[in-house]
């Protein structure tokens, strides 16, 4: 009898082992979560970038709905009816399919249980959860980038992690983390501020960009920057809590960006300047769309929520 039983614990075993195999989801594979089930890869996001999104959207409410179709790969809203809402998706449309713009999607990696751990789109969701009609429920599409489900615990996941590049393990501060110190969830009471991390978002297309043709843009790619800036300038020099202030902090970091050379190591990043898509000349137009059009929305949400 008992010899039954064992053959029959290893066969359920097996099942077992198989159907999670099945259903465990595969590189290249676009699946459906609730923001609730992403787990951080990072404990860090600038609060700006998101409060600049969160502004606009109480200015123009339909911007949220183009949020949410953008990031699931499925281009601008379409129709947005006065009773939609972002937790009812029937109640409005985007103009494509899901992933009809992979480019656009997030990025997720399978680890151990299953688990889903964000690599991309940590700003752009806290925003979702943030947003009103949004939440920890919002569900939402993302592409499968890498499968370590098959680790044996948890110290070698986050070792093909930290080795793939898919983990930002420094605080607000620049200072080291251990995994264990990643927050469970997205949202602003789960994760910690970086102001040169939204300092560097908008100096985007001002002093950097997409890599060159045919390289592909590290993940983290901004706090790469945040973190060498954090060594280069001294932010108590200017009045954040101001709209000059904070167009005056954006303009120093885009011309310390632009001064390195295109083969100059950005940091200690294992990057040069170049491969994370630094320009070599201010943009200067691109720089002063994002003083009219950003930092009011900035600065007053800013002012009105703290």
């Amino acid at each position: 009898m008992r010899r039954y039983t064992w053959i029959l614990a290893l066969l359920l075993g097996a099942l077992a082992a198989q159907a999670q195999a099945l259903s465990t989801p595969r590189p290249g594979q676009v699946i459906e979560v609730a923001l609730e089930q992403l787990h951080p890869t990072q404990a860090v996001v600038g609060f700006d970038q998101i409060y600049y999104s969160l502004g606009l959207f109480a200015d123009k409410p339909t911007k949220a709905f183009d949020e949410y179709c953008e990031t699931n790969g499925q281009g601008e809203a379409d129709k947005v009816p006065k009773n939609a809402k972002l937790l009812q998706p029937t109640s409005f449309t985007c103009k494509d399919p899901v992933g009809a713009h992979p480019e656009d999607m997030k990025t997720v990696v399978v680890g151990p249980g299953g688990q889903l751990y964000l690599t991309d789109g940590h700003h752009s969701f806290t925003t979702l959860w943030e947003a009103p009609g949004g939440g920890p429920q919002l569900k939402m599409w993302v592409k499968v980038t890498d499968d370590f489900s098959n680790s044996p615990d948890l110290a070698t996941f986050w070792q093909r992690m930290e080795a793939a590049r898919k983990v930002w393990l420094k605080n607000n501060q620049g200072q080291p983390l251990q995994p264990g110190q990643l927050p469970a969830h997205l949202g602003f009471k789960n994760l910690q501020d970086d102001t040169f991390r939204s300092l560097v978002y908008f100096t985007r297309k001002a002093a950097y960009g997409k890599p060159d043709a045919g390289a592909v843009a590290p993940e983290f790619l901004e706090f790469y920057w945040g973190n060498w800036l954090r060594t280069q300038m001294d932010l108590g020099q200017y009045d954040l809590n101001k709209k000059s202030g904070y167009r005056d902090a954006i303009e120093a970091v885009a011309k310390r960006m632009v001064s390195l050379a295109p083969g100059a190591q950005v940091g200690n990043s294992g990057f040069t300047a170049q491969q994370l898509g630094g320009m070599t000349q201010l943009d200067r137009d691109e720089l002063e769309k994002t003083f009219d059009k950003k930092i009011p929305y900035v600065i007053d949400y800013r002012n009105s929520h703290n």
